[in-house]
């Protein structure tokens, strides 16, 4: 089938009219070769190509290109199937791109429809956007130090379910910002397995009832700036009248303050619930209690439930930022809910970051706050120690 992979990146050096046009003399000839057309567009710092062929060449192609010294950070904007070329006059063609240029500035053998996602991809280049990425001058004068020791909480007694911490790390002020209680059972079963096995009202009390044992743990392991996570299913948020009070009480007897404790209801979860639920969430917060939406992105709700629901906390979920450093679309999408959150006031947390790249783009784009592997795995009956040091 025929493709179209859209690539953006960053030039180590210097590079004149005389560079770019050996870059295309060079390519031109592999391109031929197997058939792979397209353009390619610099700005004096960026690199913006656009790549159509078979599959199997161009994925071959763009490997290759990635290796290339003559830049950095290459990221994948967008690989889509296409019908028929844009660019099939040219196996490669280079434009220098000046300050304030548009689409209008194309040569007039160039005739895209004004439409077209690659008319609107090769604009937005040519104005300013798909420049962020993170270059490595900009790696050496990015420092962050977080470091923390080991904390542990006695196991609560008598009880075979116990809790695992997890810290939520604020890179720019560096430190624990917040930790997540993870429940987990003495013959080490993950939440799904745990409460997956139960249904109706003996789910809904086992959820609410165990979260008694996350608070009191929880409050052994965070001081007074710190705020403590807690998972609820939305049924046992439902489930009980009081359950703002429940909640409440439960804090107040762990020494607590009610903005330190943040329910937290993934996104799937809260797309299907009715008014009862979001006036039991209204309840919860009257009691100075917080709410995070949690996995957001991994639902198909959207920002419409943003408009909706306007959480005290997002988390965005790690299917949107695994591999971010390398992926347009999800560059896209992170900067949109970060934009969202940034506007409203709303304290953005990025899940599942497990590798420096990640954690540099997010880091680079505005992101704060994050969870992974990369700064702490969950501890049980504790919350394990950060040495991060960029």
């Amino acid at each position: 089938m025929l493709k179209q992979l859209v690539y953006r990146s960053h030039s180590t050096g210097h590079i004149d009219e005389a560079d770019l046009q050996k870059i295309t003399f060079d390519s031109s000839r592999f391109n031929e070769r197997h058939n792979i057309t397209g353009i390619l567009l610099f700005d004096g710092e960026y690199f913006f190509q656009v790549l159509e062929g078979e599959g199997e060449p161009v994925d071959f192609l763009f490997e290759h290109i990635k290796n290339d010294s003559r830049h950095e950070n290459v990221v994948k904007v967008t690989e889509v199937v296409v019908h028929k070329r844009d660019f099939g006059d040219w196996h490669l063609r280079a434009l220098t791109v000046v300050e304030g240029s548009s689409c209008y500035w194309l040569p007039p053998d160039i005739i895209l429809n004004r439409e077209s996602r690659i008319f609107a991809l090769l604009n937005s280049f040519a104005s300013g956007k798909w420049r962020t990425c993170l270059s490595n001058e900009d790696r050496k004068n990015l420092k962050v130090n977080v470091s923390t020791l080991d904390r542990d909480v006695a196991p609560y007694r008598d009880s075979p379910i116990q809790f695992a911490f997890q810290p939520i790390v604020d890179t720019s002020k560096e430190r624990i910002s917040s930790i997540e209680a993870l429940i987990r059972s003495e013959d080490g079963k993950y939440p799904e397995d745990i409460i997956g096995c139960l249904e109706g009202a003996e789910k809904y009390e086992f959820d609410l009832e165990t979260k008694a044992i996350a608070i009191k743990q929880g409050a052994a392991l965070i001081n007074s700036e710190q705020s403590l996570s807690i998972n609820l299913c939305p049924g046992a948020i439902t489930h009980r009248a009081d359950v703002g009070e429940y909640l409440h009480s439960l804090v107040i007897q762990s020494g607590l303050h009610p903005q330190q404790l943040v329910v937290e209801v993934t996104e799937v979860e809260i797309i299907k619930e009715s008014s009862v639920f979001h006036d039991a969430i209204e309840q919860i917060r009257s009691f100075g209690i917080r709410i995070a939406i949690d996995d957001f992105g991994a639902g198909y709700a959207g920002l419409s439930l943003l408009a909706d629901f306007s959480p005290d906390k997002i988390k965005l979920d790690r299917k949107i930022t695994t591999g971010i450093h390398e992926n347009g679309h999800r560059q896209a999408i992170t900067e949109a809910v970060l934009e969202f959150a940034n506007s409203m006031g709303i304290p953005l947390v990025v899940e599942g970051v497990e590798t420096l790249d990640e954690w540099l783009w997010l880091q680079h784009a505005g992101v704060q706050r994050f969870q992974g592997y990369l700064f702490a795995k969950p501890k049980l009956n504790g919350v394990k120690g950060i040495s991060f040091n960029v």
